[in-house]
């Protein structure tokens, strides 16, 4: 049997929105529920959602799963193993997305790349045809957001 986390408020995101929904059939799963059990009910002011508009079960817009996400943290390494050209078409691309700070600041692992930002990172480099390029590092956290 697998020991959850019991979170502090520490842990969870400032003014996240919180689920008191108990009659859901992904409540045990989900952050949102999980957090209004472990802290929310010890709080006098707290974020919720209308508990009247959850769907309660596995077709929620508002569940977050609480399986660990992995997030990848630096690609300096990639521009060493790329041409200059390429490194310049990766680099316009990226920036495009992620704006100039948003891109240097992923770069150097200073910002995670969120889930969705990995894949978008590995469809610019499979296009360029560079597939097996790796990020430097990679570290799991609670995807509390579901990006």
């Amino acid at each position: 049997m697998e020991i959850k986390k019991k979170f502090t408020l520490e842990d969870i995101p400032g003014g996240y929105a919180m689920c008191m929904r108990n009659d859901c059939t992904v409540c045990e799963h989900c952050l949102r529920h999980i957090a209004y059990n472990d802290v929310g009910k010890d709080q006098k002011r707290l974020m919720i959602i209308n508990p009247l508009l959850v769907v309660p079960n596995e077709q929620c817009e508002h569940f977050r799963t609480d399986e660990l996400a992995t997030y990848a943290k630096g690609f300096v390494r990639m521009k060493d193993e790329m041409l200059p050209r390429q490194y310049d078409e990766f680099m316009v691309r990226l920036i495009g997305k992620f704006g100039r700070t948003g891109y240097y600041e992923r770069r150097r692992g200073e910002r995670l790349c969120k889930p969705s930002e990995i894949e978008f990172i590995q469809k610019v480099l499979q296009e360029m045809k560079l597939p097996n390029l790796e990020f430097d590092g990679y570290e799991k956290h609670y995807n509390w957001y579901g990006d």
